[in-house]
């Protein structure tokens, strides 16, 4: 389905989401859902993939995107402690900067956040671009 609950208010749009939960909570039903509502996303789905331009950017379960992946708001110092190649994506503030990194690359000490699929989607695109 294309934007299935694009359009709907927010009542309709969360009964629209319980039906496919309780369609899909049968293993033997998928369904196939594209949508720029990441929100319905996290609701529904099992399994997330994010195309950007035509590019495959991950295909993931998403329990794992979430056990694999933190938001770390850091110094500049902080930042270089971090392998680069461990870092999803990053944003620059007046306060320091926010990065997604994965779980296995934070040091120890360093104070964390759970992330959610929006914001790993919005990080990745914006690396992605520079």
């Amino acid at each position: 389905m294309d934007e299935p609950t694009s359009g709907l208010d927010p009542v309709v749009r969360d009964e629209v989401v319980e039906i496919f939960g309780e369609f899909t909570r049968d293993e033997t039903h998928s369904v196939l859902i594209s949508s720029h509502i990441v929100s319905d996303l996290e609701k529904i789905c099992d399994y997330i993939a994010f195309l950007h331009k035509g590019k495959l950017m991950l295909c993931e379960e998403k329990d794992a995107l979430y056990e694999n992946y933190l938001m770390l708001h850091c110094t500049d110092e902080q930042l270089r402690e971090i392998d680069k190649s461990e870092i999803i994506g990053k944003k620059e503030t007046h306060y320091g900067t926010d990065i997604i990194v994965k779980r296995n690359a934070v040091p120890k000490g360093f104070k964390t956040t759970p992330i959610n699929i929006e914001e790993l989607f919005i990080f990745m695109v914006k690396e992605e671009e520079k």
